[in-house]
């Protein structure tokens, strides 16, 4: 056995995972900061839907309090009750209908927008938590300390040094300069609207229950989403509740989008416009969709993917999320995956700071099963990318003939859902 060992653990970045593990080193006294280069908790978020699964509902359960993870359970919105697959005239290929757990059972998928979470993640970290503050760098000290530095000239000081700073890690290029981000080819446009009386009639009812997939021609491709909370359930920030919304992403390869500029510095008006335009002979309930965005919700970025690497020399400065494994978002497995490398962290750190392991291999075995895992969900998200994104005829043909072939056979449908 090993003499306990006192950590510090400093966190650069105050996400998804960021925060789940600062919640679970809080709770086994283990001493944490976490710096966030957003002014305030709600920089940059757009509050779209994530949907957390049992994975990443274990890894919450694992971590929070039980109180905090009551708490987020009752903001979450209703459960999906299916998942749907049309072509862009709404012809049905694929229909799986969702069992239905119980509403605090460990295994059922939790949506919830990302504004929801944070509120959830930050409570009680509030001397823990320093917003504005962009880390720049790290330098090992000669104690075995880490220090990060921060673009206003200040520091901090730790044993243990964790990157959760998104897909552009500053930690990660000075880490492993060797780890790249690729563009995929792929374009996305993404926007949300209300559901208030008028909205809500003209969505279509496979959107209505459950996120519903639309293969178009040319390799486009939609999503949407109708979020919705149970009134009596359902309490949101300050006692109000949260508003019932629909969320699209219209998403083509590059050349079919044809934007002029970076996708990150179009117009919302004109990569709606431009959006509509691709669709013209789309079922009309679609297009409505996209009609009826708000412009200040619509974002449109380039989709991008990391590429898998091998293990690296374990030093006391680690990766968390998409600071390593940024994925495209095509499985919605991103924030999930983010929560497993929480939980497993956490695990690692208390098993240090109790004597049962040294601080290195404790490590390394985490990064291990991180990258395994990690890069399995970036290649499962790919696959995925490519089956929708499909510009042959002939591709795009037999993808849709192998998703009516599993809509008629229930054994397949099984397999699917990986029942």
């Amino acid at each position: 056995m090993l003499q306990h060992h006192p950590l510090k653990v400093i966190i650069i970045g105050a996400g998804t995972g960021g925060l789940c593990l600062a919640q679970a080193l809080k709770a086994s006294g283990i001493a944490v900061e976490v710096f966030e280069r957003d002014r305030t908790p709600t920089d940059r978020l757009q509050g779209y839907r994530l949907s957390i699964n049992a994975q990443g509902s274990r890894a919450l359960r694992s971590c929070l309090p039980e109180a905090l993870f009551a708490k987020f359970a009752r903001g979450a919105a209703n459960a999906s009750q299916s998942v749907t697959f049309l072509d862009h005239r709404m012809s049905p290929l694929l229909g799986l209908d969702l069992t239905r757990s119980a509403h605090d059972s460990t295994d059922r998928e939790w949506p919830v927008s990302r504004t929801a979470l944070r509120r959830v993640l930050l409570e009680g970290l509030d001397s823990i938590v320093q917003f504005g503050k962009t880390c720049v760098a790290f330098d090992a000290s000669t104690d075995g300390q880490v220090a990060a530095r921060f673009e206003d000239g200040s520091s901090a000081l730790g044993t243990v040094l964790v990157g959760a700073d998104g897909a552009s890690s500053r930690l990660r290029s000075q880490l492993l300069p060797h780890a790249k981000r690729i563009e995929t080819g792929i374009v996305a446009v993404s926007g949300k609207f209300t559901l208030d009386g008028a909205a809500r009639a003209g969505v279509p009812d496979p959107i209505m229950r459950g996120p519903t997939l639309v293969l178009g021609p040319r390799g486009c491709f939609m999503f949407a989403n109708a979020v919705l909370y149970d009134r009596q359930e359902h309490l949101g920030r300050d006692g109000g509740h949260e508003e019932d919304y629909v969320m699209w992403g219209f998403s083509a390869h590059r050349d079919e989008l044809g934007f002029a500029a970076p996708p990150d510095s179009v117009g919302d008006a004109e990569a709606r416009a431009r959006v509509l335009e691709l669709m013209g002979d789309w079922n009309p309930d679609l297009r409505g969709l996209v009609e009826k965005a708000d412009l200040a919700t619509m974002s449109t970025f380039a989709v991008k993917t990391s590429v898998p690497i091998s293990p690296w020399a374990t030093r006391n400065v680690t990766l968390l999320g998409d600071a390593l494994h940024n994925m495209t978002p095509f499985r919605g497995i991103g924030a999930n995956t983010a929560l497993r490398d929480a939980q497993s962290l956490h695990q690692m750190l208390v098993s240090v700071s109790r004597g049962e392991q040294a601080l290195l291999p404790a490590l390394a075995r985490y990064e291990h099963g991180m990258i395994d895992y990690g890069f399995q969900a970036v290649r499962d998200s790919l696959k995925d990318m490519g089956r929708f994104y499909a510009k042959s005829v002939l591709a795009r043909g037999f993808t849709k003939t192998m998703f009516r072939a599993v809509d008629r056979l229930p054994r397949l449908k099984s397999a699917f859902l990986g029942r």
